[in-house]
């Protein structure tokens, strides 16, 4: 029984998530995404490698490092199922119709001519193609044991798959695959905490021989998760401290899942009088997919009431005019992109926010070393900062720009537990920067055998 596992794209970088999977001659593709720091032909994963088709396609969860290509090795591969949560199935359409959009803003501001890859009605047949399946979030315990964590799909060769809740975001799920007594578990984006909406990771009982585990924070040796009342408190105190004095506070963020925490999170913190009540937006995408949230509440924490996502109004126009009245009185933003891409409204905003003493600029994700946001972060009052290739550097003035660490990823303590917990004979790293990786490999690699996935290598599972 010959199992091989080959990395697309997404080995030793956070981007473009793909991977081959082939048991006894069969092959799986788990994710199919787009890298969000290239463009172009560059942006996809190498579908080359793929020489075969596909028996199925398996989608952990809606992020575009994870779903941006499915239109395109779907139509390379119209045979394959395409299989994934239910939220994530509606998320996903979502998220991809708003790629297209993208997509032609930058063939026509950018000259890419390589896009779109796909057009909006490519994407109608991927409603009835891709199947959703349904989950437990919670993990409980139902009378019929193989259905614990959701439905199971049975494939050729006597292979059976099911979706795992791993936290991150609404309907994320890592994937349990077995074949006889072998199996194989594939975390996706895994975070063992319960956030204020999502519960926290699930993992297998059962006895795993391979682990493909993602890496995000590998390189991160803080123990981020068990600090997050702290930094919520921190976060409150300093929302406080600019709403107050006449400030506004712009909080990049993805549109999905990221976007909804914070929604929650001022929500409460508002109700709770911790910071004041003063106006609150959100982007357009993140409104989309904020309904889409409220209408899976059950995969959701009991407590969430429909009205914690309610009280906001969407962004407009984000032209200097609009930006200069809307940031006249004090007020809450919520913005993508949670990485500052150009000319994304969080962009548009701090272009703005940065050169003014009272506003906030508060990160609480993921920034990208290579980012515009990562550049933000790290500015101090003098520095100059180029917010578009075609206009002016911006003098920066602001030095309340923080980091909050309210991560949907497993820091570094919980991957070593992840391991540990489920004890493979063998581990394979992906999704993470090099240095990071290299890091937990040296720390695994006393109880483990570990490979690290790099773009365009087959890795023998056996």
């Amino acid at each position: 029984m010959a199992w091989t596992f080959t990395v697309l794209g997404g080995g030793q970088e956070i981007g473009a998530n793909s991977y081959l999977l082939q048991i006894d001659g069969l092959s799986f593709l788990l994710d199919a995404g787009l890298h969000p720091k290239k463009f172009g032909l560059e942006s996809l994963p190498d579908y080359s490698l793929i020489t075969r088709e596909l028996e199925a396609i398996f989608i952990s969860h809606a992020h575009l490092d994870h779903i941006g290509s499915l239109p395109v090795v779907a139509r390379q591969q119209p045979q394959a199922p395409i299989f994934a949560t239910l939220p994530t199935r509606d998320i996903a359409l979502r998220m991809l119709h708003n790629t297209v959009t993208v997509m032609n803003i930058y063939r026509e501001e950018k000259g890419i001519v390589d896009y779109p890859f796909f057009d909006h009605e490519d994407l109608w047949p991927l409603e009835r193609d891709l199947i959703g399946l349904e989950f437990n979030p919670r993990g409980h315990d139902l009378q019929n044991r193989s259905w614990r964590h959701g439905e199971r799909v049975h494939l050729r060769g006597e292979i059976q798959a099911q979706f795992i809740p791993s936290g991150h975001v609404l309907g994320a799920a890592g994937l349990f695959l077995q074949q006889g007594r072998r199996r194989i578990f594939y975390t996706g984006d895994i975070s063992l905490n319960d956030q204020a909406l999502i519960p926290g990771a699930v993992l297998p009982d059962e006895r795993i021989d391979a682990l493909i585990l993602e890496c995000t924070y590998a390189g991160d040796p803080t123990s981020h998760s068990s600090k997050r009342g702290t930094e919520i408190e921190a976060f409150a105190r300093e929302t406080s401290r600019v709403l107050k004095s006449g400030g506004s506070v712009l909080i990049p963020a993805f549109a999905l899942g990221k976007t909804q925490e914070l929604l929650y999170l001022v929500h409460t913190l508002t109700a709770g009088g911790r910071i004041p009540p003063v106006p609150r937006y959100i982007s357009g995408l993140g409104k989309s997919i904020t309904e889409i949230y409220q209408d899976h509440r059950r995969h959701l924490h009991r407590q969430v009431s429909p009205l914690s996502f309610e009280l906001y109004s969407v962004l407009g126009l984000l032209d200097d005019l609009s930006i200069s009245k809307l940031l006249r009185e004090p007020c809450l933003i919520i913005a993508t992109n949670g990485m500052m891409v150009e000319n994304t409204p969080s962009a548009r905003l701090a272009r703005w926010m940065v050169a003014e003493e009272k506003h906030g600029i508060f990160f609480c994700g993921y920034v990208d070393p290579d980012t515009l946001g990562h550049r933000v972060l790290h500015a101090h009052p003098g520095d100059r900062l180029a917010f578009n290739p075609q206009e002016v550097p911006v003098e920066v003035r602001n030095d309340c720009i923080r980091r909050f660490y309210l991560s949907s990823h497993a820091d570094r303590p919980q991957l070593l537990e992840v391991a540990r917990r489920l004890h493979p004979r063998m581990i394979v790293l992906v999704h993470g920067e090099k240095g990071g990786m290299d890091s937990l490999q040296e720390e695994l690699e006393k109880d483990f055998v570990v490979v690290q996935g790099e773009k365009g290598k087959t890795i023998d599972l056996d």
